[in-house]
């Protein structure tokens, strides 16, 4: 079963690199006591930013032709609410790829010419108030005369309608067709953003598996980032940062 790929923000790494810092500068209880602090800051903010998936899956039918994806979010995201400049303040995109294992990389490279196209696909919610849909798209070279929609990915090739259950898991069905994937198998990545922002972390998967992101609980955060400060210590400048998250399992 192939794991996804999660790609963290670069933030851990100026964090590694300010509590090293910290820790040559100032007395150990000191020091714990600042990085507590700055833990329970960086928590506060997280709670209040970009939407970050729980778990997510895709289950395929093929007798019905369909993929049903399903994301499950820390919080109920808003897919209504804009901003001043009519940005949503909750969003996401998913791409999708029955060739490449990076369908967010090879969708970038297909629409600038730099790489084929023709197995991709996206689900993007850039547009959802005005329909209450969620836009299924076919990527096209940014050169095609041809319609695109207005995030300029490509044709609008249908629209979904999506459900949000009170656990803030958002599901939806894509018919197999417009995903090029009659037979089921596909990779996919998606994005989060808030207000248009990026939240800097890509997720992969793969069709028919279920994932699930071990997050440590908010309760404890704060005195797991202390333990995993002192680790940083202890190992010097051997750093190692986990970049990927396992097919669904306890955590």
């Amino acid at each position: 079963m192939t794991s996804s790929r999660l790609l963290r923000a670069p933030s851990f790494h100026r964090l590694h690199a300010h509590t090293t810092a910290l820790a040559r500068g100032l007395p150990f209880v000191t020091f714990l006591l600042v990085l507590a602090l700055t833990l329970a800051s960086v928590q506060a903010r997280a709670e209040q930013s970009v939407i970050t998936p729980v778990s997510y899956a895709t289950t395929i039918d093929l007798i019905a032709g369909t993929a049903s994806f399903a994301i499950r979010f820390d919080r109920a995201p808003d897919f209504q609410a804009v901003n001043s400049f009519g940005t949503l303040l909750d969003d996401f995109q998913i791409w999708t790829d029955t060739v490449s294992l990076d369908p967010i990389t090879s969708t970038f490279d297909g629409i600038y010419g730099r790489g084929p196209l023709g197995t991709q696909m996206m689900v993007t919610t850039r547009f959802l108030p005005e329909r209450n849909q969620l836009s299924l798209l076919w990527p096209t070279l940014l050169t095609d005369p041809g319609p695109r929609d207005p995030g300029g990915w490509g044709s609008v090739k249908a629209y979904a309608n999506y459900q949000l259950a009170a656990d803030h898991t958002v599901s939806f069905d894509v018919p197999l067709a417009l995903l090029r994937a009659t037979d089921g198998a596909f990779h996919y990545g998606f994005e989060t953003y808030q207000s248009g922002a990026w939240g800097g972390v890509d997720y992969f998967g793969d069709s028919g598996q279920s994932y699930v992101m071990c997050v440590p609980e908010p309760a404890h955060a704060v005195m797991l980032g202390v333990g995993a400060g002192l680790l940083l210590l202890a190992a010097g400048r051997r750093r190692r940062v986990h970049t990927g998250a396992a097919p669904m399992q306890a955590c």
